[in-house]
């Protein structure tokens, strides 16, 4: 792993595809129910996903084929199809059912979706979602979402807020998922998460069920990190959002060690922890939690007594600071810490191997907060040595004079 350069970690997503799973399955939730098609009583999504063995009077049947100048897609015959639609997408009768038929359903990678309208069936693990709001206004937009299929692709989802009572209660971060019927739209060019420049969006004929009993392997997450001189790069662009790991070198002006004790209190009132971090023995940042990253840092910290030294954020917004690169948490961003996932395990054991250079100390950075008067201040300006510093100034104001000369 390079402190500088930029790579991703992904689970095993070698795996080939394989025949369609057994249990209960998506047909093709676009078609018509015709008269005197049965539709039959659904449990819906409360099926665990670990839950093993077929379900009784299922039977499936796969065959690959290729599309005419298109990629390969696999076609499998389903006799049963169960799951989340939206309000259109059935008739009043039916909501909530399982609607029966016998279709034969396009599965597709995330590498194939393109712009526009799509009845097919895309495959993925769910591994984060969170809300979308109006920067000004707040008000709710809809539902992000970071997927990612079988080959390790991951992309954005979108949920519209008008939908997301239909779909929310069915989601469940980490779980695995089939989705027919969506629209391929435009991705956003401010602080992206993914890659691919399309996003996944659910339409009113949208159908989502839980994929049980997978004989593919979907990975648990993929990270696109970055190092200083990358982030560096980004400052104020406001393009795609990256990820960082490194270990921690002081929490809100304090030496990580086992007796430290957040302040909570303050924590929640302000919304805010600083960290200041490093990435083997690159330069020393400063960075931000804010709200949900914030309080999830700080309950984590506490589980480990104090003791956390490897942390792992995602998709951070690099920013210049009062002149120095800092990182600042989005509402998207999620945090890890020493053996939470593969990658900060591989951080912490070089980070146990290597303490003597994680240790050291650059003085041309200064870390540790400290109070000085203006006197002081001064007298630091006035050195013939002093070096460029960056100062927060919290200061009373006396009086306001006007027109003075």
């Amino acid at each position: 792993m390079s402190s500088t350069g930029k790579f991703t970690l992904s689970g095993d997503a070698s795996s080939k595809k394989h025949s369609e799973p057994s249990g209960l399955s998506v047909g093709d939730p676009h078609s018509k129910k015709s008269k005197g098609d049965a539709s039959v009583s659904s449990p819906g999504l409360s099926k665990p996903i670990d839950t093993t063995g077929d379900s009784p009077g299922v039977s499936t049947g796969v065959s690959n084929s290729k599309k005419p100048n298109g990629p390969t897609v696999e076609r499998a015959k389903t006799s049963v199809s169960s799951g989340v639609r939206g309000k259109s997408a059935v008739s009043s009768d039916v909501r909530g059912k399982a609607v029966v038929s016998a279709n034969v359903v396009e599965v597709m990678f995330f590498k194939d979706v393109k712009f526009g309208p799509h009845e097919g069936e895309v495959r993925f693990r769910l591994i984060h979602f969170w809300e979308a709001r109006n920067v000004l206004k707040k008000i709710l937009l809809g539902l992000e979402m970071l997927l990612i299929d079988e080959e390790g692709t991951v992309i954005q989802g979108f949920i519209p807020s008008a939908r997301i009572d239909t779909y929310l209660p069915h989601m469940k971060a980490g779980g695995i998922y089939r989705l027919n019927n969506f629209f391929g739209s435009k991705n956003k060019t401010l602080y992206r998460v993914a890659e691919p420049s399309v996003t996944l969006t659910f339409t009113s004929t949208s159908a989502l069920s839980v994929l049980d009993n997978s004989p593919v392997c979907f990975p648990d997450d993929r990270f696109r990190f970055y190092g200083y001189e990358e982030f560096e790069a980004a400052c104020d662009l406001k393009g795609d959002l990256y990820d960082y790991v490194g270990h921690i070198k002081l929490v809100n002006g304090e030496v990580p060690h086992e007796s430290l004790v957040l302040d909570e209190s303050e924590i929640a009132s302000t919304r805010r922890v600083l960290l200041h971090v490093q990435t083997h023995d690159g330069p020393v940042m400063k960075l931000y939690l804010w709200d949900k990253a914030a309080l999830d840092f700080c309950e984590n910290f506490k589980a480990t007594g104090g003791t956390a030294k490897v942390i792992l954020v995602t998709t951070l917004n690099p920013k210049r600071f009062g002149g120095a690169l800092t990182l600042s948490s989005m509402t998207s961003s999620r945090v890890f810490m020493n053996s939470d996932v593969q990658a900060t395990q591989e951080y912490l054991t070089w980070l146990v191997s290597n303490s003597d250079v994680a240790n050291r100390v650059d003085a041309d950075v200064v870390t540790k907060t400290e109070t000085v008067t203006i006197g002081e201040l001064f007298s630091y300006m006035k050195q013939a040595a002093a070096k460029v510093a960056w100062f927060e100034c919290t200061a009373t104001v006396a009086n306001v004079v006007h027109g003075s000369s």
